[in-house]
């Protein structure tokens, strides 16, 4: 897969070349389109699109010149990412320790991202504090913003949040899952958390079975580890808290990543 190509002309200093700023606004990060191209595109004069004639009749395209780019933006603003996360632009935004489960998990995502979309998805799963969603969050940023990927971030436990006032409102939970089954890469934040009332495993297996049965890409994170490693480790069980039934379509739909370390929330506040 290759990126978009851009114009020689496409951005500025500011921008550092990309045609985009990205910036936390409210609960999400949002991209916008750079002045340079909103003032200064030379194909559209800032308009986005161009009017073109052919054999009598008018067509409105998208501008060849800043069109793939704006796209994207719009892409990236669909996404949900989190405001604290507006730094995390790519999969090399997440800085490993030296350890292999952290340059396993980074170079999946390389790959995953170079090779998609013929790669499997991956589940990052570990204690809290080790760069996780982080992780997850580049990669789906480099797919929507070099890409033009349609990609969602949901965290699961706002998720049920959500089904819960859409009950209240009288809209059906079907309004709610069905850009997250249909969208093309789906991350699943904080996987397992809750409290695994019979409603949630229900939730999450809807979730789960139609992405499976319609071979969409997922990825997830969650604090929970599988068996052969809650074992060792004497880390709470993931199939304990989503189920087998879920956990085997997972396991066919994922790569299973467990990362270990120091929680880095904590070693920054040790240093401060």
């Amino acid at each position: 897969m290759k990126r978009a190509a851009k114009e020689e002309t496409t951005g500025c200093a500011i921008c550092r070349w990309k045609g985009y700023l990205v910036e936390r606004k409210g609960e999400y990060s949002t991209a916008e389109i750079c002045k340079c191209i909103k003032e200064g595109c030379l194909e559209c004069k800032g308009l986005g699109t161009v009017i073109l004639q052919n054999r009598g009749y008018t067509y409105v395209n998208p501008c060849r010149a800043c069109g793939v780019i704006r796209r994207n933006v719009k892409l990236y603003n669909l996404a949900g990412i989190p405001a604290k996360y507006s730094h995390v632009l790519e999969v090399n935004s997440f800085r490993p320790d030296n350890i292999r489960s952290h340059q396993k998990a980074l170079s999946y995502a390389k790959d995953f991202v170079k090779k998609y979309p013929t790669e499997r998805g991956f589940l990052l799963m570990g204690s809290a504090g080790l760069g996780k969603t982080h992780l997850a969050i580049g990669t789906i940023s480099e797919l929507t913003l070099d890409y033009g990927r349609k990609c969602l971030f949901k965290d699961f436990f706002h998720l049920l949040s959500e089904l819960k006032q859409a009950y209240s409102q009288g809209t059906s939970e079907n309004e709610v899952l069905l850009p997250l089954i249909e969208t093309e890469v789906l991350v699943i934040d904080e996987l397992g958390k809750g409290k695994s009332s019979d409603w949630e495993l229900n939730i999450l297996d809807q979730l789960i079975s139609k992405r499976y049965n319609a071979s969409k890409i997922t990825l997830a994170t969650t604090n929970y580890v599988t068996k052969e490693y809650g074992v060792k480790h004497d880390q709470e069980i993931l199939e304990d808290k989503i189920g087998a039934r879920i956990a085997s379509r997972l396991h066919e739909m994922c790569e299973f990543i467990h990362i270990e370390g120091e929680d880095h929330r904590r070693v920054v506040k040790k240093k401060t």
